[in-house]
């Protein structure tokens, strides 16, 4: 019996020493798109061998929900996603796939990357942490408005004057007129 399970190490090492790491290639991507539109997803491990593809199941699976599937998005995150992103992220927190589900098009890791690139960044920048009530009120009673004023003004047509509603007296005001009112997830 120990002999199977030393063979079985050692082919799997074998197959794993043949495995081909780093950038993926266009032949690759080739290759997995069209045995993808062909057979359908699933099964990935399976699939990778069956493609003729040196690459591990899950290289396989990221490669195509991250890169080659038809509906992902390319491009910029725009205003409205960043804004439906803060808000979904005010909710759920980093549940990044559920996130992705309100999103047509977007992976849960562009939305998880455009987080931490972003609003972690500026949370740094604040000396906060994302998870405290000073970042939660940036992001709702500041970030959020000028996101919703950008959008009203882009769907005008016109460079409207920003609208601050709701926001004059007590924290809301105080806070846009802070530091932390300058540091702006979005520009």
């Amino acid at each position: 019996m120990e002999i199977g399970a030393n063979a079985r190490t050692s082919s799997t090492s074998e197959e794993d020493a043949d495995l081909r790491r780093g950038p993926w290639m266009v032949d690759e991507d080739f290759l997995l798109v069209n045995y993808i539109n062909m057979h359908g997803e699933g099964r990935w491990n399976s699939l990778a061998r069956c493609a003729g593809l040196k690459r591990t199941g899950k290289s396989c699976r990221l490669r195509w929900l991250n890169y080659l599937r038809p509906d992902v998005r390319r491009g910029n995150i725009t205003p409205e996603e960043q804004l439906l992103i803060l808000e979904l992220h005010c909710r759920w927190g980093n549940r990044w796939s559920k996130i992705a589900q309100h999103l047509p098009g977007r992976t849960d890791n562009e939305i998880k990357n455009y987080w931490r690139t972003r609003v972690q960044k500026h949370a740094k920048q604040l000396k906060c942490d994302v998870n405290s009530k000073k970042f939660k009120d940036v992001m709702r009673y500041v970030w959020m408005p000028r996101l919703q004023e950008r959008i009203r003004a882009a769907n005008s047509g016109s460079a409207a004057l920003p609208n601050h509603e709701g926001q004059v007296g007590g924290v809301h005001a105080a806070i846009a007129g802070s530091e932390l009112g300058q540091v702006d997830p979005i520009s």
